[in-house]
């Protein structure tokens, strides 16, 4: 009760003094990115930083080091359409090559056995003047080889969301001339109807984007005509602020589905759209997550993921269960897959994919990897569980369109990723990658914090085997909790910050995965436990998990750091602004910091159901108790910290970073500053700017925490 009473009292001091801030923002000005006065503060804050970080001698070598561990570590894969895509890069071709391997019968016929390699950006760059990033994601591109040999492929001029959109020939690598084509950057969905029709998502002009800037209407697009004349076939309603296209093929013929988010908190409404007849409102039977509630078809039943307990006979399913329906419009039976126990959960982002015959899902049993095949027979559906390391984490990077075989990767902290390709002829390995380092002297070991409200909270500690728990240690925590969104302990990867873990180790720092409420790690369950305002939830997991390693000797407590990016980047500044006795060092990138006007941002009305809604007053007072840029306090020396943007990031404005910076920069603090160009809001353009920007972190780190990698 008394934790409880201090969060009311909390939220109604924060009520009290609203209007005050409200009315005071002074620095807003910030948010004009095009102003003048913004871009010498940006130059000057950038100057600083420079000065600082880029010049320290170890910066150089992090930077080639962070590109080596890019080069050997990583590759960007993702299977869709029947091929398996990869974005390969080195140092003759930093924005990469696409490459493409059939995982279909129909796909090697068009591109034969292993990889072909369709189009060269660095070429493309020194042809157009145009350094093109390809954002590889599960509809970028958009090939269907059982419909023909050619894709929509989209690219960014500046690493943002907004792409331009070209048609692609497979065998030539060559764009079809008088081919499917829009120049002007929006954020583009394309799906292949047949040939020569595509089912598009775009911006057609006044009134058919949300106020959030996705598009609201689905419009079939015939060959050799212009987009503005596409068919109009599906408008979301006035208050849609994201509608996301699904493409299920199944015996039948090709299910398009469309999941609207609305302005109001709640679930999503679901579309059925065919092409010819227009859109037909559909209730799903069960309550669906967000995103990735429907995973595909197999056997001729729609898989799903419920977002709330059903009840079934005597027997309750709960959140987080996958059923199979019949589909649309078919009568049958409501079938389980898999029921989750009380430690185990799906990732729907990252754990389910459809081959031609089965489902493949991933399973967290306390964050530790698991993997297995569905097969539905007479008796109904039966798991086969596939062999895997300890504490490894498991993605399978397969999208919707034309189900041929699924992409697993299988990785853990220590342990480089294994790609197999794996469906009805079996399972194929497509490499393994290398670490770059001999992780061999280091050790991960999983951890539970206990949060304010009793709450377990895991978390992975990486360190020398050699390491002793004497108290003096540094370490670097990540973490994110948001959106419902896991945190894998995945090997260097960027999207994770397990990235850091190299040259942490290596400079005798101990590195931390911290899997907070917010996130997926245990289900909708545990993603709604920290959301809306319940947010400071996740903010007392993360003290919660310093703490812990601080009380077990793992850390000394005047050497903690963090870093967290977007949601982690919120959850950094709060973190910060809240304890900042607690942290030594933290990095917040790109990060949310106005909580109170994040909604009216580029695409901040999307999140409300996460957030909550400024509107409305009771989450406006609990949004204004957590908003690090309204609860810096004049008087307090916070923690060091580096706060990083892009100028290109259209999701989150740079607007949030410039003006929490700022506002700790007017109270003297010790902050850095420094904005990109063109990286957008992954921070991941080119593995030059990844590079660029972890050297930039990774020297903030060492030398503020006082670390030294050739010690």
């Amino acid at each position: 009760m008394k934790t409880r009473l201090r969060l009311l009292l909390a939220l109604l001091a924060a009520a009290v003094l609203l209007p005050v801030h409200a009315a005071a923002d002074p620095d807003l000005w910030l948010e004009d990115g095009a102003s003048a006065a913004t871009r010498d503060w940006i130059a000057a804050r950038n100057a600083e930083t420079e000065r600082r970080l880029v010049q320290d001698p170890r910066h150089e070598a992090q930077r080639q080091g962070f590109l080596a561990q890019g080069a050997a570590s990583q590759h960007d894969e993702y299977l869709n359409g029947g091929l398996v895509h990869r974005l390969v890069s080195d140092a003759a071709h930093p924005l990469g090559s696409w490459q493409v391997r059939a995982a279909s019968a129909a796909a090697r016929a068009i591109v034969g056995a292993g990889w072909r390699s369709v189009l060269d950006l660095d070429e493309l760059a020194r042809r157009e003047g145009v350094r093109w990033k390809f954002p590889l994601w599960w509809m970028n591109p958009m090939c269907d080889t059982t419909i023909g040999a050619r894709c929509i492929v989209q690219l960014s001029a500046d690493g943002g969301d907004r792409t331009v959109l070209r048609e692609i020939d497979l065998r030539s690598g060559a764009f079809v001339d008088g081919g499917f084509r829009i120049d002007t950057p929006a954020r583009h969905y394309a799906h292949w109807i047949d040939a020569d029709h595509l089912l598009l998502a775009s911006d057609f002009g006044p009134g058919t984007l949300s106020n959030a800037g996705y598009a609201r209407q689905a419009r079939v697009w015939t060959r050799g005509t212009p987009s503005t004349e596409a068919r109009l076939v599906f408008d979301a309603p006035e208050d849609a602020v994201l509608y996301i296209p699904h493409n299920f093929r199944h015996a039948g013929g090709t299910l398009f589905v469309a999941e609207v988010w609305h302005r109001a908190a709640g679930a999503p409404s679901w579309w059925l759209l065919d092409p010819q007849r227009g859109a037909t409102r559909w209730q799903p039977p069960v309550d669906l997550v967000r995103y990735r509630g429907l995973a595909g078809i197999v056997g001729e039943r729609l898989i799903v993921m419920t977002a709330q307990p059903l009840r079934h006979g005597d027997k309750t399913w709960p959140t987080g269960s996958l059923l199979a329906l019949p589909l649309p419009g078919r009568s049958g039976t409501i079938e389980p897959v898999f029921i989750p126990g009380d430690h185990d959960a799906v990732d729907p982002v990252f754990h389910l994919a459809v081959a031609e015959d089965a489902l493949w899902l991933g399973v967290m049993h306390d964050v530790s990897g698991r993997l297995y095949r569905a097969v539905r027979g007479a008796g109904g559906w039966t798991l086969q569980r596939q062999p895997l390391p300890e504490h490894a984490a498991v993605r399978l990077l397969t999208g919707e369109a034309a189900p041929s075989a699924a992409l697993v990767k299988t990785e853990s902290l220590l342990r480089p990723p294994e790609t197999t390709l794996r469906g009805p002829a079996g399972n194929e390995t497509l490499g393994s990658d290398h670490s770059g380092f001999d992780t061999r002297p280091y050790v991960s070991e999983q951890y539970f914090a206990t949060s304010r409200d009793g709450t377990r909270v895991p978390y992975y500690l990486v360190r020398p085997r050699a390491a002793r728990a004497d108290g003096r240690g540094a370490a670097l925590i990540s973490a994110y909790g948001g959106f419902g969104v896991s945190m894998l302990p995945t090997f260097l990867n960027t999207e994770f910050h397990t990235d850091f873990v190299r040259p942490m180790l290596e400079a005798g720092a101990l590195q931390v995965h911290a899997n907070i409420r917010g996130g997926g790690e245990y289900g909708p369950g545990w993603h709604r436990a920290a959301q809306r305002r319940e947010r400071q939830r996740g903010v007392e997991d993360l003290i919660a998990v310093a703490e812990d390693l601080a009380r077990r000797g793992w850390a000394d407590r005047r050497r903690l750091a963090f870093v967290g990016a977007s949601n982690g980047g919120l959850l950094a500044a709060a973190a910060a602004v809240q304890r900042p006795d607690l942290w030594r060092a933290v990095l917040a990138d790109v990060p949310l910091t106005d909580m109170l006007r994040f909604h009216e941002l580029l695409t901040g009305s999307v999140w409300i159901d996460e957030y909550g809604d400024p509107r409305e007053p009771g989450d406006r007072a609990a949004l204004a108790a957590l908003s690090p840029l309204h609860t810096v306090r004049d008087g307090v020396l916070y923690p060091a910290m580096l706060v990083t943007t892009s100028s290109s990031d259209d999701r989150v404005h740079p607007g949030h970073a410039r003006r929490f910076a700022e506002a700790l920069r007017q109270r003297g603090n010790p902050v850095l500053f420094h904005e990109s160009s063109d990286s957008g809001h992954g921070g991941a353009a080119s593995r030059e700017s990844v590079a660029a920007l972890r050297a930039l972190q990774t020297v903030f780190l060492l030398q503020t925490l006082g670390l030294d990698p050739a010690r």
